[in-house]
């Protein structure tokens, strides 16, 4: 082979290389979905509760690992957290079970903030429910005994 063919199929070759690359960076930012400070509120609890407690929930979403990061930061609450879970499915506005309870880990106080994470198994949680907007936290207090304040877990 000359010198020039050799010069030619290595920038080729090169070039390949970078647009491949590329395209592997861009699939691997698809793979995670986050959102930071969605609104925790009385008013979106059904019924509507009225509370000076507020908070916001900041959500990641790893599409290959299937786990959910979550983080809720929550202030001035009625009294000490008497439950704090994942429920769904539910739109906003609409109610649903606890599909993930994790008061045991959550601080019983009436401002902080708790992390966790959570495998989106396919079973209590779905993906795709998940990513359409289908859950919701929310956080109890002995006062507000079905929720005082909710978040809708949204990616959009």
């Amino acid at each position: 082979m000359n010198v020039k063919a050799f010069l030619v199929m290595a920038a080729l070759s090169a070039t390949c290389m970078v647009a491949c690359k590329k395209d592997d960076d861009d699939m691997k930012n698809d793979d995670v979905v986050a959102k930071t400070g969605l609104s925790i509120a009385g008013s979106q609890e059904v019924p509507a509760k009225t509370s000076s407690a507020s908070g916001t929930l900041d959500v990641s979403y790893n599409k290959v690992s299937k786990m959910l990061t979550f983080t809720v930061n929550y202030k001035d609450l009625t009294g000490a957290a008497t439950g704090a879970h994942i429920h769904g499915v539910a739109a906003r506005g609409s109610n649903a079970g606890v599909k993930y309870d994790f008061h045991h880990l959550f601080p019983t106080t009436v401002s902080g903030t708790f992390t966790n994470t959570v495998a989106v198994d396919g079973t209590s949680l779905k993906e795709d429910s998940l990513l359409s907007g289908y859950y919701y936290v929310n956080i109890h207090t002995a006062t507000n005994p079905g929720g005082e304040i909710r978040g809708q877990i949204e990616f959009k």
